[in-house]
């Protein structure tokens, strides 16, 4: 078992100032979308990637084969049902939910989808849409002790968005706070995760700053620490593996 940390492959892209292209979603129903891919393809409607819907723009109606996960950077969405999602809120659906979304005034997303979407005809079924989806405000939850990864200095707190608490395995928010650092471990599959708020520092010297998107390939080890505090979006694939 190694004890370096290894960066390779990775993505840091800034939302707030990465470039826009037209998005193409399968189908073509969709109206004002622009996107920068972290980890996507083109066409597919998986993957990661960043977001963003112009005033008035929206999507037609589709299915997801996989599980859909979202953080609202700015803006506010309107989903199928007519709750408004804000900024701040991070969204997780079940695979197999059916929908529309549009953006009035427009906004600004990180999303995160296992699987291709597929265009579909008819309803939303908003309750299934209802029952399957969990929105979480990261300005405004409860966070507790990181119960799967144990900090070695200072304190990792998380919100449990969609995850194992065992492994890790899935999307939380995490908070370190100011001088907190995480123990050296090893991803299995990827890391990809969106800074909300303040710094973290990895072992190489890259501080992800707030907006920074980053994507860690399988094979990935490093510890995070943070000297001014930080809270992140995080979606981890497979469970981790402590190297210290």
């Amino acid at each position: 078992m190694t004890l370096d940390w290894n960066l390779d492959g990775r993505v840091v892209v800034n939302w707030k100032t990465c470039d826009w292209q037209p998005f193409s979603a399968p189908g073509g129903r969709e109206t004002g979308l622009t996107w920068h891919p972290v980890r996507a393809m083109s066409g597919c409607g998986d993957g990661t990637y960043l977001m963003k819907v112009a005033p008035g723009g929206g999507t037609g109606l589709y299915v997801h084969a996989g599980r859909e996960s979202f953080v609202v950077l700015e803006g506010a969405l309107v989903d199928g049902d007519g709750t408004v999602l804000v900024e701040g809120d991070v969204v997780t659906y079940d695979p197999g939910t059916r929908h529309r979304v549009h953006s009035p005034d427009g906004c600004t997303l990180m999303v995160w989808n296992e699987a291709p979407i597929d265009v579909v005809e008819g309803d939303e079924e908003v309750g299934a849409m209802k029952a399957g989806r969990r929105i979480v405000n990261w300005k405004t939850t409860a966070y507790e002790r990181y119960p799967s990864l144990p900090e070695t200095v200072g304190q990792i707190d998380w919100c449990n968005v969609r995850a194992d608490p065992e492994t890790g395995q899935g999307l939380s928010l995490i908070r370190f706070a100011p001088g907190a650092s995480s123990r050296l471990h090893e991803h299995k599959g990827w890391e990809e995760f969106v800074v909300l708020d303040g710094m973290a520092t990895d072992p190489d010297g890259t501080t992800y700053r707030t907006g920074d998107a980053v994507s860690l390939p399988p094979g990935s080890a490093h510890a995070s620490r943070s000297d001014t505090g930080c809270i992140g979006a995080v979606m981890i694939e497979k469970p981790l593996m402590r190297l210290a």
